[in-house]
């Protein structure tokens, strides 16, 4: 059994806000209107050992790779040491910053985000309905499809 909830209607996202990457990627994916957007900050409510292991699991990845010592001077006993994955666990319950990338979990697919417009994979958006015009046509403006998100185009005229 999963200890991190999924669902089909719902986003997750697992972030630090003590991280650039992860205020941006939070800002991203809040953009998502189709889906509840289920955000968890682990520099204000840090995870179980259990869901940080069930990270790791799903990203196949080793517990230290979820960390990211760039930021950590070289003298500091973290970026140097040698840990077991319940060290780690300890250490990204206490050093919420070293989260290096944020996840976003959406029904059995979990992505580790690296650059924030990489959260746009989830948003929903779908130039399906958009014709291929000529340069010297007009672009499709309006909705072809359902469930497409235009921004209607504001009329012209004088605004004075």
């Amino acid at each position: 059994m999963k200890s991190i909830a999924r669902n089909e209607n719902q986003i997750t996202l697992i972030y630090s806000s003590t991280s650039r990457v992860g205020e941006r990627t939070h800002a991203h994916i809040s953009a998502v209107k189709d889906k509840e957007l289920h955000t968890i900050d682990v520099a204000k409510n840090p995870l179980t050992g259990t869901q940080w292991a069930e990270l790791a699991e799903e990203l196949n990845k080793p517990m230290r790779e979820l960390l990211s010592f760039d930021e950590v001077s070289d003298d500091d006993e973290i970026k140097n040491g040698d840990f077991d994955e319940n060290d780690y666990v300890n250490i990204l319950k206490n050093r919420p910053e070293l989260f290096a990338h944020p996840v976003i979990i959406h029904q059995d697919v979990m992505k580790q985000i690296t650059n924030p417009t990489q959260a746009q994979e989830f948003l929903g958006v779908d130039s399906a309905g958009l014709d291929k015009k000529m340069m010297h046509e007009e672009p499709t403006i309006s909705s072809t499809t359902k469930n497409e998100r235009f921004i209607d185009k504001p009329e012209t005229g004088d605004h004075n």
